[in-house]
């Protein structure tokens, strides 16, 4: 059909068509932007300084961010569409699983850089993935108000945490079940690595005692840290990155590593991306041990390779959640649970734990 067509165009439509139609292959084969699904805030801005400002001067390729706070309906979205619209994106673990075979491209590892293969491999194998690699490692934990709290008398476990009478205050807790209901269990005496299964009722049941001296339930990372600096709050669960910025820029704050939560946010490539081959370009530049460890002092979430951690600032790595010192002392959360089957059998377990824990805080 296309080369009928064609032979029925004069001799100079059909070069210029021609033309056209290579140019426009051309233009494509050298794209010089790549989409990258951004998290926005201090660390958005950290990504821009270290590593895409950089980034677009040494190769030309512009890097356009998109504030996405959760990826993972809008990358299965756009695949069903079969429009994809971003290049790179943070994922979930457990969604480099659920959404691999429809709606995320394999990495190709072969086309990144000398310097991110040093990276790549000192990390863990499960961090490596086909359709997925760990580009950083996240930490929950007890934060707590040292104007408050002190000496000997901070809190140390969950125990703690849910003890108002020894530590009396305000606390703030997220508005979900996974790291809650962990934590509640841990304070009722559940041994960290007895934890799962999860003993749901039993969580529920823990978490009913604290409620009425939770101050807020919140939805996003900067909610907990403006809520201890206000005073509205004298004792957090909280992301330990953002956290670990105001400690170090002496803000009256400090973490509680035991029983922490370290978890891992993996990068992939949705299936289709427009500029494939820019986003190898991309994902290896955050690869490179030296500028991961720099990204690291302008904001604390680390790479999870031993040799970023040997590149890093020890007066910043000792906050980190992949610190050995740290490591040991938390737990290790599990996202294979969390995306199984629930109960119910008509969801997973994250969606039945929210409807019970939804249930709970309109009572």
């Amino acid at each position: 059909m296309i080369a009928r067509t064609l032979r029925t165009l004069s001799p100079a439509l059909l070069a210029a068509t021609v033309m056209m139609t290579v140019g426009a292959g051309a233009a494509m084969a050298q794209s010089k932007e790549v989409i990258m699904q951004d998290p926005g805030g201090g660390y958005g801005e950290a990504l821009r300084k270290v590593m895409y400002d950089p980034f677009e001067k040494e190769t030309g390729i512009k890097v356009i961010t998109v504030q996405e706070a959760r990826s993972g309906p809008r990358i299965k979205a756009q695949a069903e569409a079969g429009k994809a619209e971003w290049d790179l994106t943070f994922i979930f673990d457990q969604e480099t699983k659920l959404l691999g075979d429809c709606c995320l491209e394999d990495i190709d590892y072969s086309m990144l850089s000398e310097p991110a293969q040093k990276t790549l491999a000192a990390m863990p194998e499960n961090l490596k993935r086909k359709k997925g690699v760990a580009l950083q490692v996240i930490g929950l934990s007890i934060v707590y108000n040292t104007d408050k709290f002190s000496g000997d008398n901070v809190p140390k476990s969950w125990a703690d945490f849910w003890d108002v009478e020894k530590f009396p205050g305000r606390r703030c807790l997220p508005g979900w079940p996974r790291f809650v209901f962990e934590a509640a269990l841990m304070a009722d005496g559940v041994e960290k690595d007895k934890l799962y299964p999860l003993d749901m009722e039993r969580a529920l049941k823990k978490v009913a005692e604290i409620k009425p001296h939770i101050a807020k339930w919140w939805t996003t990372s900067a909610q907990p840290p403006q809520l201890l600096l206000d005073g509205e709050a004298d004792m957090c669960m909280a992301y330990t990155g953002s956290m670990s910025k105001l400690a170090l820029e002496g803000a009256p704050v400090e973490l509680e590593w035991n029983q922490g939560f370290v978890y891992y946010d993996f990068f992939s490539i949705p299936k289709g991306a427009p500029n494939r081959e820019n986003a190898h370009k991309l994902l290896s530049w955050r690869l490179d041990p030296q500028r991961a460890a720099e990204l690291t002092s302008n904001f604390p979430v680390a790479l999870p390779s031993p040799v970023v951690f040997e590149a890093a600032d020890p007066a910043i790595s000792i906050y980190w959640a992949n610190n050995p010192k740290n490591v040991s002392r938390a737990i290790e959360w599990s996202p294979d649970y969390w995306g199984a089957p629930s109960p119910a059998g008509n969801s997973t377990n994250e969606e039945y734990g929210q409807e019970k824990l939804n249930g709970l805080l309109a009572q």
